[in-house]
């Protein structure tokens, strides 16, 4: 179970108590669980003890009934039967000490001091989330011309209420994150060591026990390889899951104690609510607007009426709204969902309470109340804008509200927003030398200072009205990012740096007739004006000079310009015409991509791919893209084509895989990559998968290691290593040699007992 947010506390969404009352649910079921488990491991040592002085008394009697024999075969017989049953005991009171030391104490620890004080702890949250919710209907419920309460006094209590609520609530979703980081490490390690124990002592029941062995055996490896694959992401960090754990651990300690330094005053609805809760959000997706919070909902008439509070929420052209906790309550048979397309809001003072404004839907008019005045605005300033982006669908979308801006937020520079912290440092600098580089701090078609949208696949920086029209040309033709909001990967940034608005208009400008040079755009041109340039220019291609190059100049050009890795004259070949898919027959049919896979060159890669080349073409020899990024050991190339959906099963000519190719090779990391590649195929659908054992974070992980690919071969051959495994796919290799020891049962916790 993914862990919980220490940031959600701050919104209390529904969505986050439902994930809270997750948590729960699961602590209740695994202390229920562990509560049986320690009364049968109690009860079975007790037995166990019992009968071992029952044995060992028989092997007494064996032994002296032999020394009064006078027959020296029959006593040296039972003298040796008692002997040996004598150690069997032994080996039975080791195996007696082992239970209670490495199961019984640690898990009846575990229950003590883990389990046992969550419940403690969500005493003192529930009754803290009772409190402020008081507090917040108290405030909330002053009439404007109340005098018999105070407005400072009220929200002074409501600040103090609600930052002692986030204390606790930080601190019980922490103690429930301890509790299922523990639990998935420290639990099946106990299992493991029991297992581990039993089998030792068994090793006269080994024909009954050698069916579960390959199955502890996995296991064990699957743990260890999960470790292992973890450490090499996070080798800088600190050593395997449990040192990344300390490490959020005081992360989150540390968030913690800079939350309790707040001022009470900062929590106060007068001056916002809460700190560092974000008030309006935007989608990294689309630049549609979006906004979520909690309002006061009128209901009734204008005598008997209520307010209840709802959590609200901007999704596209809806608005939304849900109740925080999982019921709804059965008398409440309204919308729960409104179309803004058909709706209009405006500001109203014609009830008794302060921040309300309206919306006015075909069904009914909703009456909202906000925490404060400037929430009402940002609110009624959002949904006035999903209207409008609802309407008008087509036209161009205006930037996305980020803030309630004041009036010294109106210059050009302060439209410029950051980077996406989903980027790593070294791409954030990369996209900023890309904004920097000459050419592109204007909008490739109309010149619009400020731009933040990129067409990856053609290699220019555009503006957000231009955008729109790109995006409405389809993928096909544009791919369209935001370079503030998105996600990027350096491949795709390292192609904007070699192509960019001034290298993209030399090829898609580069001969504007004379009498379309009256409808050249400018950052003031009407929707239909960009509409009728953008498509003439990327589309039709009506600006490209013609060359009276053929067809297989074309193609021959595309092939050479990949393989020279020179950007700009393959967007050129293609402008004019070039078949992205051309087999060069001079060098067995191969494509461009797949030259670009065997020179792992994975820029020219992610261009191709890009320009949606078939990611599963053959070559003469039925090698595919992965195949060449197999033999060569490239790990970063095999995941980004794993990623575009390259086929792992095509066999060559030869009825070689690519894992065939690279376990011939003996290349460790790219076997690795493609057995968990299958190994994930294979059991994403069942339970397993939700076990979160780390297989698509261990394939992330290789990605992430660029040091390492082309040079990690194994002093183990790798063609030897399915003998020792099951055949399911499940003998996964490691990418470092010397952990191949760790996939062995003596390698396990508790394997020398």
């Amino acid at each position: 179970m993914p862990a919980l947010d220490l940031k959600g506390c701050l919104e209390d969404s529904p969505t986050f108590r439902k994930r809270v009352n997750s948590h729960e649910e699961s602590i209740q079921n695994l202390e229920a669980s562990l509560k049986s488990i320690l009364k049968l491991a109690r009860s079975q040592v007790n037995l166990s003890s019992e009968y071992s002085l029952r044995q060992q008394e028989l092997a007494l009697g064996f032994l002296t009934f032999g020394q009064s024999q006078d027959d020296p075969i029959v006593a040296h017989a039972l003298e040796k039967f008692g002997k040996s049953m004598l150690e069997v005991e032994k080996c039975r009171h080791m195996f007696n000490s082992h239970v209670a030391s490495t199961f019984i104490d640690p898990l009846e620890k575990f229950m003590k001091e883990t389990v046992s004080p969550v419940k403690d702890i969500k005493k003192r949250f529930e009754k803290s989330s009772d409190d402020v919710d008081s507090a917040m209907s108290k405030y909330m419920s002053k009439k404007p011309r109340d005098p018999t309460i105070s407005e400072a006094c009220a929200a002074n209590e409501l600040a103090d209420t609600r930052k002692g609520f986030h204390q606790v609530y930080m601190e019980y979703v922490q103690t429930l994150n301890d509790v299922e980081a523990k639990k998935k490490v420290d639990y099946m390690e106990n299992v493991l060591a029991y297992m581990y124990t039993e089998s030792v002592f068994h090793h006269q029941s080994y024909e009954i026990l050698k069916d579960l062995e390959p199955y502890m055996r996995d296991l064990t490896g699957i743990i260890i390889i999960t470790k292992i694959c973890v450490l090499t992401r996070q080798k800088k960090k600190g050593n395997g899951s449990r040192q990344r754990y300390v490490e959020e651990t005081v992360e989150s300690r540390t968030y913690q104690d800079t939350c309790a330094q707040n001022a009470a005053s900062e929590y106060s609805p007068m001056h916002g609510g809460v700190p560092g809760s974000p008030l309006t959000t935007t989608q990294p997706s689309s630049p549609a607007v979006s906004k979520s919070g909690y309002l006061f909902e009128r209901r009734g008439g204008r005598v008997l009426q209520s307010w209840v509070r709802k959590y609200f929420i901007i999704d596209g052209e809806e608005l939304k709204c849900t109740y925080r906790g999982p019921k709804q309550p059965k008398d409440d048979d309204l919308p729960t969902s409104y179309n803004l397309r058909v709706c209009s809001v405006k500001l109203t003072d014609s009830y008794d309470r302060r921040f309300c404004f309206e919306l006015i839907s075909p069904v009914r008019i909703l009456v909202l109340q906000a925490e404060n005045e400037q929430d009402m605005h940002e609110w009624v300033d959002c949904l006035r804008m999903a209207n409008q982006m609802a309407l008008n669908s087509d036209n161009a979308m205006p930037e996305p509200v980020t803030s309630f801006r004041g009036p010294s937020d109106s210059s050009p520079k302060s439209k410029l927003k950051e980077f996406s912290s989903t980027n790593s440092e070294t791409d954030q600098l990369l996209l900023k030398t890309l904004r920097e580089e000459p050419g592109n701090d204007i909008c490739a078609d109309c010149g619009a200072q400020g731009s933040e949208w990129a067409s990856t696949n053609l290699g220019v920086i555009v503006c957000i009205e231009c955008s729109g029209i790109h995006r409405s040309l389809g993928v096909h033709v544009s791919k369209v990012r935001s370079l503030a909001l998105d996600k990027w990967d350096s491949e795709t940034i390292e192609i904007m740096l070699r192509l960019g608005n001034t290298v993209a208009n030399e090829i898609f400008q580069e001969s504007v007739p004379q009498h379309m040079e009256g409808f050249r755009i400018n950052p003031d041109s009407t929707r239909p004006e960009r509409d009728l340039w953008i498509t003439e220019k990327y589309v039709k291609r009506s600006f490209v000079a013609c060359k009276n190059e053929d067809e297989e100049e074309l193609n021959q050009g595309l092939w050479n310009a990949v393989t020279d890795s020179h950007l700009a004259e393959a967007l050129r070949c293609l402008a004019h015409g070039a078949k992205v898919d051309y087999k060069n027959p001079d060098h067995e049919g191969q494509t461009a991509l797949h030259k670009a896979a065997e020179q792992s060159d994975e820029i020219a890669v992610e261009f191709l791919l890009q320009w949606f080349s078939d990611v599963n073409q053959k070559d003469d020899k039925d090698w595919t893209s992965l195949h060449y990024a197999a033999a060569n050991n490239n790990v970063r190339l095999v995941l980004a084509l794993l990623k575009r959906h390259a086929k792992a099963d095509v066999k060559d000519k030869d009825g070689k895989s690519p894992l065939d190719l690279a376990v011939d090779k003996q290349n460790v990391q790219a076997v690795t990559a493609l057995r968990l590649f299958a190994f994930d195929k294979q059991h994403n659908s069942s339970p397993a998968s939700s076990l979160d054992f780390g297989f698509r974070e261990a394939m992330s992980s290789f990605k992430l290691d660029r040091s390492s690919y082309g040079s990690s071969h194994s002093a183990l051959d790798l063609r030897q290593t399915t003998s020792e495994f099951s055949p399911n796919e499940r003998d996964i290799v490691l990418n470092d040699d010397q952990n191949h020891k760790l996939l062995h049962p003596s390698g396990g916790n508790g394997g020398d007992i």
